[in-house]
């Protein structure tokens, strides 16, 4: 068997995910410094253009912040990272994190209520009978990754109603947290204990127009699901 060359990019990519790994899981705390590049070489056993390379990715996500001649230190990264070191906060070192867990399905909540009261104000009869068509399937469905998918399926069209640009980015944002890390979330969509009594409620507020009801059914929703996190 023989094995191609391990080109330097990809090197540097798994330096850098080998470090934020260790930042997000707390070997690093925000104002500590890591290693010298020098040192960080060594321990890697690769040469430091590699961990130049990693740590320009590191200041990308938001995680250290670089000086020339001085030493590379851990940020606030809460403050200044993206919603793409999401899904490696949920479970840093490979352990759930509950509270953060808990704290984006409280944003969800958020959203969800935001999301359900202009739906209602901004839905077509087009738009309402392809949501109606989802919610018929959400209700059918015997599998918990269907129930997961047709779920965000129902809050993504939601979402496209209100032809809110930035909320549809978001959301997609979270929708590939949660798929990405679909094992996590499972025992929320069992079919057996999944309820979708709220989904046909906001259905039908999107269909008469009334906000109000539509906001109240999806926010009720997503705080039904925070129930087992802790």
């Amino acid at each position: 068997m023989s094995f191609t060359p391990v080109k330097k990019l990809k090197i540097a990519e798994q330096v850098a995910t080998i470090i934020r790994d260790a930042i997000l899981g707390g070997t690093y705390e925000p104002g500590d410094p890591l290693p010298s590049e020098r040192n960080l070489a060594e321990q890697f056993e690769v040469n430091r253009s590699s961990i130049r390379e990693a740590l320009h990715r590191l200041e990308a996500w938001g995680l250290v912040e670089v000086r020339q001649g001085g030493a590379t230190r851990v940020r606030e990264f809460l403050a200044t990272a993206g919603l793409q070191l999401l899904p490696y906060l949920l479970a840093p070192g490979g352990d759930l994190d509950p509270k953060m867990v808990f704290d984006m399905l409280e944003m969800r909540a958020m959203m969800l209520r935001w999301t359900g009261y202009h739906a209602a104000l901004r839905s077509t009869p087009e738009t309402v009978a392809a949501l109606g068509e989802t919610l018929e399937a959400l209700e059918a469905a015997t599998e918990a990754p269907e129930v997961q998918r047709l779920d965000f399926d129902f809050y993504e069209q939601m979402v496209s109603m209100t032809d809110n640009r930035v909320l549809a980015m978001v959301s997609s944002a979270v929708r590939r947290v949660y798929l990405e890390n679909g094992d996590l979330f499972l025992d929320l969509f069992d079919p057996v204990r999944f309820d979708t009594a709220r989904h046909r409620e906001a259905w039908e507020a999107v269909r008469t127009r009334d906000p109000e009801r539509a906001a109240t059914a999806m926010e009720a929703h997503a705080r039904a699901g925070m129930g087992g996190i802790s």
